[in-house]
């Protein structure tokens, strides 16, 4: 297929200068795959004059040229060695050297990893022509890879279920118990140091994280294992107004008595209203919890959950109804009197296994005085999303360690018939 803009510009100079036939040039630049899309991208030595990206359908996030480079916020390239796209049959492992930006060469063609949250996608794409302030590419979406791209390459904590997709500019800290001379999870974080909050908390029930055994130990502590220098501890809420709200509830852990004392670190802790904390979010915490406990009588095998703040949207210039501690407030970043941030929403995301079938739910509840107190099943269920949903609303890969297929086909459902209310 012919580049008709070339031969179009190619009419205009003769129009110009004078062609006579045997003068003409005959310019054939074409695609190399059935189905390629052309495109040109402006930016090349002066985005002032011209800029465009490239934002392939179904694609959530688009790259574009930085430098004379290819760039993109979640996108990471590889050069290929191939000539042609239908050359290249198979996407490079992740352990090449991938990069967010790569040096743009004529007739050279990439491998392009789009990581945006709700799905990962994977392009093929040749620099057919450089011509002052445009690049030329031709394009074409490549199949997934087999096998699971996403998933945590960290220590056997972070490759369980619940974990989310780490982000590296965040520090992931896991929590563990003793139980009959073996170390399990009892739940993991992973802390934002600049919002002086947790990204998220994961974990997950089975026979033994499901009994109720011990009651709430109030035992107040900072995170140990979190360097000193980044510990929250009881003067970071001190008559703010806000509640000490868990993230991972005490409740969620009451089958040992240092289980539950480990939810009580500071670290696990979010500044929440009380009407909000009391109220609405406790009673979705009971209904998860109700999922958890029902691999005790073997409904599910196990039940995964994530659970968090939206620390990339938060709760800004607000004054709520004042309590014994105070009168709730954030400043016009969204911060309490004492620095944390306070999320304007916070979010669930659940999935339950029984055998090799999985199924996913989410929630995701604005951070407001006057929601139901005592919700009810179908109040639930009002602020149900997907998982899909979710992941785009807050940035975070969730259950990145599922094998890809079965991630993709359960992260897009949200069958509230599939769950037990």
């Amino acid at each position: 297929m012919k580049h008709l803009w070339r031969i179009y510009l190619l009419f205009l100079s003769c129009m110009a200068v004078g062609c006579s036939d045997n003068d003409t040039i005959i310019i054939e630049n074409e695609t190399t795959q059935e189905g390629a899309i052309t495109l040109i991208l402006k930016g090349y030595e002066d985005i002032s004059e011209g800029f465009s990206v490239c934002q392939p359908e179904g694609f959530t996030y688009p790259f574009y040229i930085q430098d004379q480079t290819f760039h993109g916020d979640v996108y990471y390239f590889v050069k290929s060695n191939a000539e042609r796209l239908d050359a290249m049959t198979e996407v490079p492992a992740k352990e090449n050297n991938w990069q967010q930006s790569i040096d743009i060469e004529e007739d050279a063609a990439y491998w392009a990893w789009c990581a945006g949250a709700d799905r990962y996608r994977y392009l093929k794409f040749r620099v057919i022509d450089i011509e002052g302030n445009n690049v030329t590419i031709e394009y074409v979406e490549a199949d997934a890879p087999a096998g699971n791209w996403n998933a945590n390459a960290g220590d056997a904590y972070s490759q369980e279920y619940e974990m989310p997709c780490l982000n590296d500019s965040n520090v992931f800290v896991t929590h563990d118990v003793d139980m009959e001379g073996s170390r399990i999870l009892n739940y993991a974080l992973e802390w934002n140091v600049s919002k002086r909050h947790a990204n998220w908390v994961a974990f997950s029930f089975d026979k033994t994280t499901s009994a109720d055994e011990v009651s709430r130990t109030d035992a107040w502590e900072v995170d140990p294992e979190l360097p000193s220098d980044m510990q929250t501890e009881e003067a970071d809420h001190k008559s703010d107004g806000f509640d000490k709200g868990h993230l991972c509830a005490s409740e969620d852990r009451v089958y040992l008595k240092e289980a539950n004392e480990q939810t009580f670190y500071y670290s696990n802790m979010s500044p929440q209203l009380n009407d909000f904390n009391g109220g609405f979010w406790r009673g979705l915490e009971e209904q998860v919890q109700t999922w958890g406990r029902s691999t005790a009588s073997e409904t599910y095998d196990k039940v995964y959950v994530a659970k968090g703040g939206t620390l990339n949207e938060l709760l800004v210039n607000f004054t709520g109804t004042h309590v014994s501690g105070g009168t709730p407030t954030t400043d016009e970043n969204g911060f309490t009197i004492h620095g944390l941030a306070c999320p304007a929403s916070y979010f669930m995301a659940v999935l339950s296994q029984k055998g090799t079938e999985f199924h996913a739910i989410a929630f995701l509840v604005p951070h407001q005085e006057g929601l139901t107190r005592n919700p009810k099943a179908t109040d639930l269920q009002h602020y149900v999303v997907s998982v899909d949903e979710l992941e785009r609303k807050t940035g975070i890969d969730f259950f990145c360690n599922l094998d890809d297929a079965t991630e993709n086909q359960v992260e897009a459902e949200s069958v509230i018939s599939d769950w037990n209310w």
